[in-house]
């Protein structure tokens, strides 16, 4: 007696797990990396930003270098170079980015003035801030693939459900 049998296409469901369970990781570890990066900052040395110049507003004006340490620096008008006294202004600097903010008081005669200041930043230029860095930038990276990875992924495996579905005419005989 002859039996036939169908030839069906490949199954692709495994391949497209692996891309999720891939995708997954290379995202957590990009988190990690990033988190690790941030964490270690305050372990770094830092340096002097001399004379940022900025028009500081009550509102609040961001400080053109990230990772600022300290909430001190020293202002001086850029016109007259005279120097601000800091009960004039305050410094803000946020613990997760790192970003300096300067606020001037709204009363002051300053505000809304240029001024140039010097303050204190961490030195992102160590390893100890550039390896978990530039490791989490390259696994950024793979994101535009996983794009590209995910949408050829889809298209096999409706190409492969349209073939299980007609199957082929010429199947093989079994015995």
């Amino acid at each position: 007696m002859f039996k036939k049998q169908r030839k069906s296409a490949v199954d692709l469901t495994d391949l497209a797990i692996a891309v999720l369970v891939l995708g997954i990781a290379v995202s957590i570890g990009a988190n990690i990396l990033i988190g690790l990066r941030n964490s270690r900052v305050t372990d770094l040395g830092t340096y002097n930003v001399v004379n940022d110049s900025m028009a500081v507003t009550g509102e609040g004006t961001a400080m053109s270098t990230q990772w600022v340490s300290s909430t001190t620096a020293d202002c001086y008008n850029a016109s007259s170079g005279e120097f601000i006294d800091a009960p004039n202004y305050t410094i803000a600097v946020d613990a997760n980015w790192g970003v300096g903010t300067i606020t001037m008081d709204t009363a002051s005669v300053y505000n809304g003035s240029t001024v140039n200041c010097t303050y204190s930043v961490y030195n992102t230029s160590d390893v100890q801030y550039t390896l978990p860095d530039d490791a989490a930038a390259g696994l950024a990276e793979y994101g535009n693939w996983f794009d590209i990875i995910v949408i050829v992924g889809v298209a096999a495996v409706i190409l492969s459900l349209i073939f299980m579905a007609f199957g082929r005419r010429g199947g093989n005989t079994s015995y």
